[in-house]
C-alpha cells in the first residue's frame, strides 16, 4: 500500500508527532476562532451592507478569504517544491498575513472621518491577509500533511474546527455586546483588534511545531516558469479523479451561495436588530462542534468522500428550511444546520484532497486545485449575488444552491474513496 512522504518520520518520532498534532489543532482553532469575531458568513455581510456595499460585494464576503488564499498558491508552488524545510517559509509569511487586521483595527478606531474610504478598507483587509497567506499556504499544507499521519488527518481537521467553534461560542456573545454598546465603526474596530490577538496566539502555537525530514523529496525539473505552467494541464489531465473533484467543488458551493444573504434575509424577515447576529454565530458554532465530531468519526473510519456527500444532502435541507421559516428561532436552527453541514464539507474536502494528490507532486496539485477553486467560489457566489440584486428573492438564491448541491452529489459518486482503492 502506498504511503505518503512522512510515513517514516512518523514511525520513528511518535512524541514529536503527538506534539505537532496538538500544536496543529491549537494553531488552526485559534486562527479560525479569531476570524469568528468577524464571521465571514454572518458579521461581514451585514457590516458591508451597513457601509453601503452593493449586493455583489455582499455576496463575495463569505468566500473572499479562501479565494484570496488560493489565488497566490499556483505562482509560488514551483518555489515550494524546491524547499526541503517548510516551517521558516510558513512562519515568515504567517506573521505578515495577520498584520492587516491590526492595521485595520487601529485605522477604524482612530480614523473617525474615514467617509467613503471605510468600505474598501474593511473589504480589502481579508483580501490582503489572504493573498499573503496564500503565499505560505501551499508550504503549510505540505508541512502539515507530512506531520500528521493519514488516518488521523480528519480528526485533526475536526479538532481545529471544534476549537474554533468553542471560541466562536464566546465570540457570539462578544459580538452582541460590542455592537450593542459600541455600534458602528468603533465596534468593528474592537472586533478587528480582537481578531488580531487570536491570530497572533495561533502563530505562537505554530512556532512550537517541529518539522521532521521527509522520507523522500521530489526534485522538480529545472526550467522556466512558463514551461512549468505549460506542464500543468498535462499533469492535471493524468489525474481524472482530481478533475472530478474540481467539478464537485464548483457545484458544492451551495452553502456559500445561500449564506451570503441568509443573515440579511433573517434580520429583514424577523425585524430583529443587528446585534442579534451574535445569536446566529453562537448557534452556528454549536452546529460546527457536532458536525466536526461526526466528521472526525466518519473521516477516521470511511475517509473524506462520504463527508462531502453528506454535507451536500444537509445543504439541500438547509435551503428548504431557510426559505420557508419566518421566526427568529427557525433562523437560529438554520444557522445550527449551516454550521453542522459546512464543517462536514470542510473536513471532507481537506481529507479527500490530501489523499487524492500523489505525495511527489502534492504541492503543485493542491495549488492547481486551489487556483481552480478561486474561480468556482467567485463565479458561484457572484451568480447568487446577481440573482439577488435582480430579483431581491432569497428563495431563488436558495433554489440555485440546492440544485448545485444535487449535481455535486452526482459528481462525487464517480470518485472512488482513495483508502478503499488502495
Amino acid at each position: 500500500m502506498p504511503t505518503d512522504a512522512a510515513a517514516s518520520p512518523h514511525q520513528h518520532h511518535p512524541h514529536v508527532v503527538r506534539r505537532n498534532f496538538i500544536c496543529h489543532c491549537l494553531e488552526g482553532g485559534l486562527y479560525m476562532g479569531g476570524v469568528a469575531f468577524l464571521q465571514p458568513e454572518t458579521v461581514m455581510p451585514k457590516m458591508v451592507e451597513q457601509l453601503g456595499g452593493a449586493s455583489a460585494v455582499i455576496a463575495i464576503m463569505p468566500v473572499i478569504i479562501p479565494a484570496a488564499f488560493a489565488l497566490a498558491g499556483l505562482f509560488v508552488s514551483p518555489l515550494v517544491e524546491r524547499l526541503t524545510k517548510f516551517k521558516p517559509w510558513v512562519m515568515g509569511f504567517g506573521i505578515l498575513q495577520r498584520l492587516p487586521y491590526l492595521i485595520t483595527g487601529l485605522l477604524l478606531w482612530f480614523w473617525q472621518d474615514a467617509g467613503p474610504w471605510l468600505l474598501p478598507v474593511v473589504v480589502l483587509t481579508p483580501v490582503f491577509s489572504g493573498l499573503v497567506g496564500g503565499v505560505g499556504v501551499v508550504a503549510w499544507m505540505e508541512m502539515v500533511t507530512r506531520m500528521v499521519p493519514e488516518r488521523v488527518r480528519a480528526a485533526g481537521w475536526a479538532a481545529r474546527y471544534i476549537t474554533q467553534a468553542c471560541i466562536g461560542m464566546v465570540a457570539g456573545g462578544v459580538i452582541q455586546q460590542v455592537l450593542t454598546h459600541t455600534p458602528g465603526q468603533r465596534g468593528y474596530a474592537v472586533l478587528h483588534l480582537t481578531t488580531f490577538v487570536f491570530l497572533l496566539l495561533s502563530w505562537i502555537a505554530q512556532s512550537f511545531m517541529r518539522e521532521l525530514p521527509a522520507a523522500h523529496h521530489y526534485h522538480p525539473h529545472e526550467g522556466s516558469y512558463w514551461s512549468y505552467l505549460r506542464s500543468l494541464p498535462g499533469l492535471l489531465k493524468g489525474q481524472p479523479h482530481l478533475l472530478k473533484l474540481i467539478a464537485a467543488r464548483f457545484t458544492g458551493t451551495g452553502y456559500l451561495i445561500v449564506v451570503s444573504f441568509l443573515t440579511l434575509h433573517a434580520l429583514h424577515t424577523t425585524g430583529r436588530p443587528e446585534a442579534d447576529e451574535g445569536s446566529f454565530v453562537s448557534f452556528q458554532n454549536i452546529g460546527t462542534i457536532l458536525g466536526s465530531l461526526l466528521a472526525a468519526w466518519l473521516g477516521y473510519h470511511m475517509g473524506g468522500r462520504v463527508l462531502l456527500i453528506l454535507s451536500r444532502i444537509v445543504c439541500m435541507g438547509l435551503c428548504l428550511w431557510a426559505g420557508t421559516t419566518h421566526t427568529f428561532g427557525g433562523f437560529m436552527a438554520a444557522y445550527f444546520v449551516l454550521g453542522f453541514g459546512l464543517f462536514l464539507d470542510r473536513v471532507g474536502d481537506l481529507t479527500l484532497t490530501a489523499e487524492l494528490c500523489t505525495p511527489e507532486r502534492r504541492s503543485t496539485l493542491q495549488a492547481v486545485l486551489g487556483f481552480c477553486n478561486v474561480w468556482s467560489l467567485m463565479l458561484a457566489t457572484s451568480l447568487g449575488g446577481l440573482i439577488y440584486s435582480w430579483t431581491g428573492s432569497f428563495h431563488l438564491v436558495a433554489s440555485l444552491a440546492a440544485v448545485m448541491s444535487a449535481l455535486s452529489i452526482l459528481i462525487l459518486s464517480g470518485i472512488p474513496e482513495p483508502r478503499k482503492s488502495r
